[in-house]
């Protein structure tokens, strides 16, 4: 519910919307989006105190306060919930002339293209607030003082093999600039109930923070200045004067992934002149690949020597005058490397400055990890908060490098990931809302979300619903948790309505995608055009993933109503878990392992660590069986393995079957991130089955690994109320750590060698809570209400 004050300022905001008259949402161009810049400038006398503005746009905006970008938005927003800024602008105003610049970029409503973007069928801009400085008050709301005009010259073109999702790639030549013009307000009304085109919220999360972007190696160099001259120049000590007619190839490297706004700064030395930059943009160094772009082959990121930089680029004809000029493309970039291109007009053009400025979600980690004597963890960690950062800027994205799409599979996980390392549930309450409010006809919510391309995964919506047990059981917060239950109802109506006469989930619509995981022999066919779905089960449409991932669901919900008072309807869902794995015992165990469909149609493709992992999450598999299965389906090569994604569910199906056998497991389990730190990535790779990006946060599991199950510190009880606290101190001699539970509480956890082959542990907490504790090979012990443990553990 918004306050009186923030409904006030939406009911302000919906009567400003404006755009340039004569518009016409689609081009003759080959682009799927143009920009409208929008000026104010304004006259101060004295300082600005306060100037507090509100504001919203569609598709995206950068705000410029006297050249200066202070804010981009408005964070991802559907046509269902659009969100609006704030921002006191007064630090960046100054006594006497001011220019206040919004440079929105409308994506086509009717493109397909820039999927991350959603957008209504209008696009607007709207402004409310005030400057306030001395005894003056000058009125800053869009019906009146704007002037806007297009800017053609910049185009986002389709097509591109290297820019299938985002189409923020770039290509610009000079045309001459339009008048100016002054906009039109739409004069919106709604009444009777009407909802408004832009339903409008306030912004539930902080607006990006900025970093400088570290790029200052050179990697190769074609031009008549020297490697040396090119890095002084990314130093910030050393402009060039680019000779008229002089080309140069330049490679840069950036200290790590990055996810930043770059800019040229650059002018003409004696005449004017033009400057073309053609920027390529890449992860790191690749081998040749497979099938551009979506199969790669890539080793040692940092080869330059074998590999070579592939990716999409910016092309741009810029002009060059005596007056200094800025190139920044609209949207940030992600690179490890770049490939610059310059060519020189007819006069020489003085290159000033490169800037990169890093831009993400205000991550604000108070999580930390030291472990002695292991030479990888402490990496291992800081390349998993890189990769979560680089994939968080007003969402959980995917992959910043190719779609920017925030998927709720992969979401959930790396909420979690988030919870640990912040105590921050922010930007995961926006992302369950807004799931929530893409639900479709059929009860499922969209698996990828805002978009304007729409998708949906059969499973992602059973993740979705984890997401709400997940936030109820670090946060607590009932009245947020309850709004969702009827639409958690809905997506297990779908799938009950699928129950066949088996008792299994069978006959899902082939317009929703069975993904289950990136698995090598889950290719497409002719027949089967979806990637990534078992082969056994394509033909009868019977997946047992689906099942085991239902019944697991439904029990994990049926928790989560029992406290938040819906205990009839937890019942319900307990009894239909019971009888979905009664059927997946009776038809797709084949005495030995869980197959993948009905055990009467299996073959030798039939075998997935997939479903020996669900069968033990999900409770199919009798204590008994666990350890067996787990341990035959990761030694066995007849399975098919886990992607990084999956990995988060292999560990916690190990954890599960008790034992030894997470232990057991442990070093082979993080092999993968180990390969990965050796081939010089900064962040993790999507998965290493198709290699396309090297950043993708589901990769990030080895955070949950270090904080829950090696420093054994994990809540049991809504708003973490309640820990369990079960180091598995046989993995390491020694550690030091910090782990975040909910928005006030930390716990630190270490332990070091004592007397003997003993172990002093100390687990201490800013807030004192339920704790229950077990040493490896203890008992459970019930401590109480307490804020600081001292153990000591002698192996037996």
């Amino acid at each position: 519910m918004v306050s009186k004050e923030e409904k006030k300022v939406i009911n302000a905001l919906q009567a400003n919307w404006i755009w340039i008259p004569n518009w016409v949402d689609s081009s003759s161009q080959n682009t799927v989006g143009r920009i409208v810049n929008f000026n104010r400038k304004i006259t101060l006398t004295s300082p600005s105190t306060r100037a507090n503005l509100y504001f919203s746009a569609d598709t995206r905006y950068k705000l410029f306060v006297n050249g200066e970008r202070v804010a981009v938005g408005p964070t991802r927003s559907s046509p269902s919930i659009w969100y609006y800024d704030s921002l006191d602008i007064a630090p960046y105003l100054k006594p006497g002339e001011n220019e206040i610049r919004f440079s929105v970029l409308r994506y086509f409503a009717s493109s397909r293209g820039a999927m991350a973007f959603e957008r209504t069928v209008l696009p607007g801009l709207t402004i409310v607030g005030h400057v306030e400085a001395g005894d003056d008050t000058i009125d800053l709301g869009s019906h009146q003082g704007w002037k806007a005009a297009p800017d053609d010259s910049v185009q986002f073109p389709s097509g591109l093999v290297d820019d299938v999702f985002l189409h923020i790639s770039e290509r610009i030549t000079p045309t001459d600039p339009a008048t100016e013009v002054t906009p039109v307000l739409y004069g919106i009304k709604t009444l009777n109930g009407d909802i408004a085109p832009w339903p409008l919220e306030p912004r539930p999360i902080p607006m990006p923070e900025s970093t400088p972007a570290v790029v200052n190696t050179i990697r190769a160099c074609e031009s008549s200045f020297t490697a040396d001259d090119w890095t002084a120049f990314l130093l910030g000590d050393h402009p060039l004067v680019l000779p008229a007619g002089s080309s140069h190839i330049v490679e840069m490297q950036a200290n790590s992934h990055s996810t930043a706004f770059i800019k040229w700064t650059f002018k003409a030395t004696n005449e004017p002149s033009e400057i073309k930059l053609k920027v390529t943009y890449s992860e790191g160094y690749e081998l040749e690949p497979r099938s551009y772009p979506f199969f790669r082959s890539k080793a040692d990121r940092l080869d330059a020597e074998r590999g070579h930089i592939i990716g999409p680029y910016d092309e741009v004809v810029l002009k060059a005058s005596e007056t200094e000029s800025c190139y920044e493309p609209f949207w940030f970039r992600t690179f490890r490397v770049l490939r610059l291109e310059i060519a020189v007009g007819e006069a020489s053009v003085e290159l000033k400055s490169f800037e990169a400025t890093q831009v993400n979600y205000p991550m604000a980690v108070k999580a930390s990890w030291k472990e002695l004597g292991n030479i990888h963890s402490e990496d291992i960690w800081d390349v998993s908060i890189r990769t979560m950062r680089n994939c968080m800027f007003d969402g959980y994205s995917d992959c910043p490098f190719y779609e920017q799409l925030q998927y709720s599979g992969d979401t959930r996980s790396v909420g979690l990931f988030h919870y640990l390392l912040s105590g921050d549930d922010r930007l995961m309450r926006q992302a369950i809302s807004n799931f929530a409010a893409s639900v479709t006809p059929c009860g499922l919510p969209q698996s990828r979300f805002p978009s304007h391309s729409k998708q949906i995964i059969a499973g992602f919506s059973l993740y979705w619903i984890l997401q709400v047990c997940d936030q109820f059981l670090y946060f607590g917060d009932k009245s947020f948790a309850r709004k969702f239950v009827p639409r958690i109802d809905g997506v297990f109506e779908f799938f009950d309505s699928h129950i066949d006469e088996l008792g299994l989930i069978s006959g899902i619509p082939e317009e929703i995608w069975q993904y289950v995981d990136w698995v090598t022999t889950w290719g497409a066919t002719t027949e089967h055009p979806d990637k990534g779905v078992p082969t056994s089960g394509r033909v009868s449409n019977r997946h047992t993933y689906f099942s085991m991932l239902y019944a697991y669901v439904l029990r994990k919900a049926a928790e989560l109503l029992r406290h938040i008072g819906r205990p009839g309807n937890a019942e319900e869902y307990e009894n239909r878990a019971a009888k979905v794995l009664e059927a997946i015992r009776q038809h797709c165990f084949d005495g030995e392992f869980f197959t993948d469909s009905t055990a009467d149609v299996a073959d030798e493709l039939s075998y997935s660590q997939h479903c020996q992992i669900f069968a033990v999450l999900s409770g199919a598999a009798t204590p008994e069986q666990c350890k067996r299965i787990l341990s035959e389906s990761f030694t066995n090569p007849r399975f098919s393995k886990c992607s990084y994604m999956m990995r988060f569910y292999a560990f916690r199906a190990l954890a599960e079957a008790g034992g030894q056998l997470y232990d057991d497991f442990w070093t082979s389990m993080l092999a993968p991130w180990r390969h990965m730190l050796a081939n010089n990535l900064s962040t993790w790779e999507e998965d290493d089955v198709r290699q396309r990006s090297d950043c993708h946060a589901w990769g990030s599991v080895p955070i949950y690994e270090y904080c829950t199950e090696l420093a054994g510190i994990c809540p049991i009880a809504p708003g973490s109320s309640r820990i369990r606290f079960k180091p598995r101190l046989q993995l390491s001699e020694s550690i030091d750590a910090k782990i975040a539970l909910g928005i006030k509480n930390v716990a630190r956890v270490s332990w070091r060698p004592g007397g003997a082959s003993e172990k002093l542990v100390e687990l201490t907490l800013d807030q004192p809570v339920e704790v229950t504790s077990q040493l490896p090979g203890g008992p459970e012990i019930d401590h109480g209400v307490v804020s600081h443990l001292s153990l000591v553990y002698t192996p037996s």
